[in-house]
């Protein structure tokens, strides 16, 4: 019969395994997200799946999930994850898109002839389109 503490990790273990600091391993336990396996004298002990877990929380990070949609997707079953997913992908989109028309409005910006920003007619037609309600993607097109 197998030791069942020796084959939990200690938070610090767990942090060295993942990266993670520990500060965020008590936090994501405060979440419900990674919770301990057990304590020992007070001590978080975790069993080794929890390695996958963090990994999974690090990997949705990166890609934009907040730890809230994590917690949901955890928390979740098959289409209700598949439904996060379409959201996040949805968000990312239009993020794209935004990110885009910012690029393109500062394009602009590095090749307008007007020696100084402000003094450049496009620039404030832009802007007074964006106060009359006009996206910027709309305003940028409508200047030019």
């Amino acid at each position: 019969m197998p030791d069942t503490e020796s084959s939990l990790l200690s938070i610090g273990e767990l942090s060295a395994r993942t990266g993670v600091p520990a500060s965020a391993l008590r936090y994501y336990d405060e979440l419900g997200l990674v919770p301990p396996a057990a304590r020992v004298a007070g001590r978080r002990q975790y069993a080794a799946s929890a390695v996958k877990d963090v990994g999974l929380i690090v990997l949705f990070r990166e890609i934009g999930f907040s730890l809230a949609e994590i917690g949901q997707f955890l928390a979740g079953e098959g289409t209700s994850r598949h439904e996060l997913i379409e959201h996040k992908l949805a968000e990312l989109t239009e993020q794209q898109h935004r990110l885009e028309v910012a690029r393109t409005a500062l394009e602009h910006g590095r090749r307008c002839p007007a020696r100084e920003h402000t003094q450049c007619p496009r620039f404030w037609s832009i802007i007074e389109a964006r106060q009359r309600g006009l996206s910027l993607e709309e305003s940028h097109a409508r200047a030019h």
